[in-house]
Formats: structure tokens, sequence, C-alpha cells
């Protein structure tokens, strides 16, 4: 690759980011890398020169590490539905490097299931993942494997409960509209 065409696709690179908050930057970045199968070891990472009042920004929480258990508790899923995605979403994003990837198959329910402590479904496991994604959260693949679209992505990285319990979404009043009598013309 020439180096006039590794300066443009930087460029491009840095224009499609810029008007992004930090946050979304990493995500994208860090969806792009894992996507293309790029590994980027810390020796790769520029650090910024020394500036009088500069402070690097803090560590992101650590998450590698972390066990399905814990993140089900801090996410505290209510459904069945909401559950898989939990489920899909750890082993995406958290899971340990051996374990880590992007689908779900019926197969994994029981195990993850268990050790996230989660109560078994009754029915079939093909038809957990198939209710899941008519539920919108999982996108069908290869058949028997499904993976985690954006719906399901969001649902659990910014709607589940945050660790001190509350959401971040507001959750909907199902209760119907108290109907109020009219006064009638006499």
């Amino acid at each position: 690759m020439a180096e006039d065409e590794v300066v443009q696709a930087i460029t491009k690179v840095m224009d499609a980011l810029s008007p992004l908050d930090t946050e979304a930057r990493e995500h994208v970045l860090e969806f792009v890398l894992k996507r293309m199968s790029i590994n980027v070891g810390k020796s790769a990472v520029a650090t910024p020169p020394a500036t009088p009042g500069y402070a690097p920004p803090p560590p992101p929480p650590a998450t590698i590490g972390m066990d399905i258990r814990t993140f089900a508790g801090e996410k505290g899923p209510k459904t069945l539905n909401e559950k898989v995605a939990v489920m899909a979403f750890f082993l995406a994003n958290l899971a340990p490097p051996e374990e880590r990837r992007d689908f779900i198959t019926s197969e994994d329910i029981k195990p993850y299931f268990t050790q996230a402590n989660f109560e078994l479904p009754t029915g079939p496991a093909n038809m957990t993942l198939t209710n899941a994604k008519n539920a919108g959260y999982l996108n069908a693949l290869e058949r028997g494997q499904y993976k985690l679209n954006s719906v399901g992505h969001n649902l659990v990285a910014h709607k589940l409960p945050k660790r001190d319990g509350s959401s971040s979404a507001p959750r909907r009043n199902n209760k119907p509209a108290k109907k109020t009598a009219k006064k009638g013309k006499r």
C-alpha cells in the first residue's frame, strides 16, 4: 500500500470519528478491530506528549476476567429474552478470550444460564433463541446460530439496570389509563 493511500485512509477514519464522543469512538474502533481480526498491543498505542496540566483519561473499568454471574447480577435481566441478550453480550464482549465469539447456539443456554444463576427455560432451548430473535434482540445467522443485534446490544449496554440498581431508561407503565366519567348535560 502506498504512503498516500495510508494517509488517505487515516484522514477518512479521523473524519468519520471526529463528530463522535469518546465512548462512541472507542466502540467503533473496538468493533472494527475485532471484525478485521486486528490485535493491537499496548506498544502500538501512541502516548500523548507530556503537556503541563495534561492528565491522561482514567482507564476503562475492568471487564476482562468478569464472569457471567457477576455481569448478570449487575444487569439484572427480568425476562427470558433479556437473559438471552445478556448471555449473548457476555460471550461477544466479556467472556475469556478462549470462549469469546459473536454468536450463540442453543447448546450455550444450559451452561451459561447455570453459571449466571438464571432459571433454565422450560421449553426447548432452540425456541428460547427463536423467541429472543422474534423479540428483536438477535439476528439469525447460519442454522442454529444467533448474533446479538444493535437492539439487543443497546438493551444490555444501556437500558438494563446499572450496579446501583437504577435503570438508564424508564420502564413503560403498562397499566391502562383510567377513564374519567364525563358530566352529562341535563
